[in-house]
């Protein structure tokens, strides 16, 4: 089921990446990785933040959230923009404060699309350990920006480990 709904959440962004022409065929280089690390940035800190307008700069509807083994395609940036004040209403009732990154993994899938794959911890508001994570989040380039597709969620143990 999880492998069947990851070749499902890639062939979206396979298919939602902007196609390039075999005279233009352009290569994932260092600074794609270099805009998707940045654009990473401003989404973790916008997270932390709650700065609701910075997170819909980084988000790309349909986007794709797999977790606890269930699956929805959001359709728009508002119901991305739902979808994360829900997940930080759960988090505030929690008493979390702000987030770490412990490890990250950029694959790149096509020259316009790839995989970041994240490990982190969440702190509460009294320093200590809230949760440890990890997710994929599948990434493309439209309109000349990255930006993320969806949210996988995963078991830290699990944390860019091929089988």
């Amino acid at each position: 089921m999880f492998l069947r709904s990851l070749f499902l959440v890639i062939a979206i962004v396979g298919y939602c990446s902007v196609s390039s022409t075999a005279q233009e065929a352009r290569v994932f280089g260092e600074s794609d990785k270099i805009a998707i690390e940045k654009m990473y940035d401003r989404y973790f800190q916008a997270f932390i933040k709650k700065d609701y307008a910075a997170l819909r700069e980084c988000v790309q509807a349909p986007f794709v959230v797999l977790t606890g083994g269930k699956m929805q395609t959001l359709e728009s940036v508002d119901a991305i923009m739902t979808f994360y004040r829900k997940q930080l209403e759960s988090l505030e009732r929690r008493n979390y404060d702000h987030s770490d990154i412990v490890n990250t993994r950029i694959t790149p899938l096509t020259s316009d699309g790839a995989l970041i794959n994240k490990a982190y911890r969440r702190y509460k508001k009294d320093a200590s350990l809230l949760e440890e994570g990890a997710a994929v989040y599948p990434v493309s380039k439209a309109s000349g920006a990255w930006k993320l597709r969806g949210l996988i969620g995963q078991e830290p143990q699990y944390f860019s480990k091929v089988y």
